[in-house]
């Protein structure tokens, strides 16, 4: 899945966006020098996301993500501080586990929980403007593989879930109320969509959404909230043969830049 962003930007990605009649820069963050640990390695890049992201946001530009993992959320919603934040997480899996409840050890399957302060907490201190995500203003799209630890964590949470059936047209009803200074992240692992669409990584979960219902759906969010930043993730690109998820992965990608233009609500 590191290869997805890569594979994205090298199959017209960029350009695509700059055809639409926008600038677009491409930047690049690593884990720097020394050797990869999984847990120490991550939260450094997130730190780098958080910077980035800022940093993009001072220049009045839109972040956009593209990642291997869906971890990096931390680091884009720590850029995203002092607005409140309003997260909406497309995904097949819940990313909710922490420590205590993972049966995997999947770092990645963490992600979310980490996000809204559930775990990781000395790691995500370290991550340059991180205040955890209240979980009343998650919502969980599209999700439907679960531990059965991490779901009974969701069942006892405020995180608000919306099956990928219940995304209608009217399912923007179900979004929870922010404030008018809140901003939005929106979150796109592109398992969320059914492997009648293309297998967009080693996990491929059915009853997922299509690459329509997914459009609709980003749209209707950008039509409640401004969108402040997003991300494309857990792509890889050897599962993805015939190269339909890749060109899903452009679509969302137009789709969120179209859902992200400035309107009155733009803080």
């Amino acid at each position: 899945m590191g290869a997805g962003p890569e594979h994205l930007l090298s199959n017209g990605l960029g350009e695509r966006i700059r055809s639409r009649g926008h600038e677009v820069t491409s930047v690049t963050v690593d884990h720097g020098s020394g050797p990869p640990a999984e847990i120490a390695t991550a939260f450094a890049l997130m730190s780098r996301v958080a910077d980035e992201v800022r940093s993009a946001r001072a220049r009045g530009a839109l972040p956009i993500v593209l990642s291997g993992n869906c971890n990096t959320a931390c680091g884009t919603l720590a850029g995203l501080t002092p607005h409140e934040r309003a997260v909406f997480w497309f995904d097949a899996h819940g990313d909710a586990n922490t420590p205590e409840t993972t049966t995997t050890g999947f770092l990645d399957g963490t992600g979310l929980a980490a996000a809204m302060g559930w775990c990781w907490n000395g790691m995500t201190r370290q991550i340059p403007g991180f205040a955890p995500v209240h979980e009343r203003s998650v919502v969980l799209l599209g999700a439907r593989d679960l531990d059965a630890d991490e779901a009974a964590l969701l069942d006892r949470a405020s995180v608000r879930r919306i099956s990928c059936h219940e995304i209608t047209d009217a399912f923007e009803r179900s979004l929870p109320r922010v404030t008018p200074q809140a901003v939005g992240y929106l979150h796109c692992d592109l398992d969320v969509l059914d492997p009648a669409e293309g297998q967009a990584n080693p996990f491929p979960t059915p009853g997922g959404l299509t690459v329509e219902a997914l459009e609709r759906a980003i749209a209707r969010i950008g039509a409640t909230i401004p969108i402040a930043a997003a991300a494309v993730t857990a792509y890889s690109p050897e599962h993805d043969a015939d190269g339909r998820i890749c060109r899903a992965a452009l679509r969302v990608v137009d789709a969120i830049v179209a859902a992200a233009r400035p309107t009155s609500r733009e803080p």
